[in-house]
């Protein structure tokens, strides 16, 4: 876990010292065990040692991996599209202001708070993910 010491450097808030989960894994074979939540219990102790006050982690589309983290304790403070678009979807959606070259790939967020077109936005483009922040305070 890092500690956001320098303000947004790590962690979305800025206001308050956070830490970032960056990964909790438990092997297959030991899942459903209480491993993962005994790991975080283990994590929040020591960040409210270190006056640690906030703790977030990112997310995409994982249902059962959403659901773990409210379980916790955890709600959503944020969240954006990450789109990933082919060269067919890119097709009059942008072009270059230089002659001769032309845009293959594009990478792009879509941030928003409207629902509708949050889904709108899914069922346009063929590989959109929502990365979701879930904070839980200590």
């Amino acid at each position: 876990m890092n500690t956001d010491t320098d303000m947004k450097k790590v962690c979305s808030k800025d206001s308050i010292l956070s830490g970032m989960i960056w990964h909790i894994a438990v092997h297959p074979d030991f899942r459903r065990k209480g491993i993962g939540s005994e790991l975080l219990r283990h994590a929040e102790l020591s960040c409210r040692d270190m006056g640690i006050l906030r703790i977030e982690a990112w997310t995409r589309d994982d249902t059962w991996v959403r659901d773990w983290y409210y379980k916790q304790g955890f709600n959503i403070g944020y969240s954006y599209l990450h789109i990933n678009f082919d060269y067919e979807e890119m097709n009059g959606l942008i072009e270059s202001k230089l002659s001769g070259i032309v845009p293959v790939k594009m990478f792009a967020h879509f941030v928003s708070d409207n629902i509708e077109e949050k889904e709108r936005i899914k069922k346009s483009f063929k590989r959109v993910n929502e990365c979701v922040m879930f904070e839980k305070y200590l």
